[in-house]
């Protein structure tokens, strides 16, 4: 297993990719959870969540690398999604509500988003 980072399904991606770990949290005082809870930040969208640790997906722990570049955490078989920003392959964007619908716009360096 590698340290700090672990296999899970991202509800926003949809894909299996690495997650973060930065905090556990102790449930034993809670009936129906679990002894412990992480709080978890996906490395290709950034969305934190808590998840319980059983739901990692085992077979593709060895999957997970270091990028050479930028030191992130990456599935083996994909590329850094750092880089890939940092190259200008791919935009950040943003969700908002204009009233009707969800739309999202790219991320601009210094223009609030729409919340």
């Amino acid at each position: 297993m590698k340290q700090d980072s672990h296999p899970f399904k991202c509800s926003n991606c949809a894909l299996v990719t690495p997650h973060i770990e930065l905090n556990r949290y102790e449930t034993s005082d809670i009936a129906e959870a679990p002894e412990e809870v992480w709080l978890i930040e996906c490395q290709r969208c950034f969305l934190q969540r808590i998840i319980y640790p059983a739901d990692r997906v085992a077979s593709k722990e060895d999957d997970i690398s270091r990028c050479d570049k930028c030191g992130n955490w990456k599935m083996k078989a994909g590329n850094c999604r750092i880089c890939r920003l940092a190259a200008g392959f791919e935009q950040q964007m943003v969700r908002y509500w204009n009233g009707n619908e969800t739309l999202e716009r790219p991320y601009e360096n210094g223009k609030a988003p729409l919340y």
